[in-house]
């Protein structure tokens, strides 16, 4: 069982939820699951998240990287997690939140219908929130899991809160469309040992790919099973073949802290 979060006097640290705080104002967010002090390839979300609240806040990276930094030290160095790290007009705040290793998730089921992906910056993760929120919503409520997205003009960008990737012919498709450039993507483009393209994915492509998988920094590699009523052959040996790609790139967050590096925070 997932022990309790620390509590030390930080100002980082929040009881908030992350859907209180993009209700309070602009957000950029960035999280991934954290096991035993490690997390996937965690440098890059570092990089990503500094470069979207430099787009968004225009904050100097320098800086944001040195609250992010201040942020990892305080998380657990055991059990499960999913760590929130949210920036907003009061800089960033952390949300240390519990996700017990039995909520993963290796497989997943989608709804697809026309839904207009209604994000204003999908390129942006957190700026959105509330309205993916409210898609997710929608999807649970109609039995789902996730709820695919469509650009105004027809063809899907991904899911809700995850990538979508398309697997055929020895190769992995991802839609050519307004999307957030998906940190565990570019880890298997380096490591899958497949190739991986991008290019226009409709809801027929999709409907009949021979296996389709979603991407995550929480869940890593999800076998869809179905997609509204269509069911798919699930392919179990290339979900753990991708998923071991991701592992490979897993590291421990002390490995990222500058050397000597303090904690300037009261009694942390």
């Amino acid at each position: 069982m997932t022990s309790a979060a620390p509590r030390p006097d930080c100002r980082l640290l929040t009881d908030s939820a992350v859907v209180d705080l993009a209700r309070a104002g602009t957000t950029v967010l960035d999280s991934w699951h954290l096991y035993d002090g490690a997390g996937v390839a965690v440098d890059r979300h570092r990089d990503r998240f500094t470069a979207h609240v430099r787009a968004v806040f225009d904050v100097r990276e320098e800086e944001s990287a040195a609250a992010y930094d201040h942020a990892l030290a305080h998380l657990p160095v055991e059990g499960s997690w999913f760590p929130a790290f949210v920036w907003t007009a009061a800089g960033l705040r952390l949300l240390v939140r519990p996700f017990p290793v039995e909520q993963l998730r290796r497989t997943t089921t989608l709804l697809l219908r026309p839904t207009l992906d209604a994000r204003k910056r999908p390129d942006i993760k957190g700026f959105d929130y509330l309205s993916q929120t409210y898609a997710l919503r929608d999807a649970i409520d109609a039995g789902y899991d996730d709820q695919v997205l469509a650009t105004s003009d027809g063809p899907l960008s991904e899911t809700v809160f995850a990538t979508l990737v398309l697997a055929r012919g020895g190769e992995l498709i991802v839609p050519d469309a307004p999307r957030l450039d998906s940190v565990t993507l570019s880890v298997l483009r380096e490591r899958a040992g497949r190739p991986v393209r991008a290019a226009t994915v409709t809801a027929s492509h999709l409907l009949t790919a021979p296996a389709v998988f979603t991407l995550s920094a929480l869940h890593g590699v999800r076998v869809v099973e179905r997609v509204n009523d269509a069911s798919y052959e699930p392919n179990p040996a290339l979900r753990d073949h991708l998923q071991a790609a991701l592992e490979g790139a897993r590291q421990p967050v002390a490995d990222l802290l500058p050397e000597g590096s303090s904690l300037p925070c009261g009694s942390c």
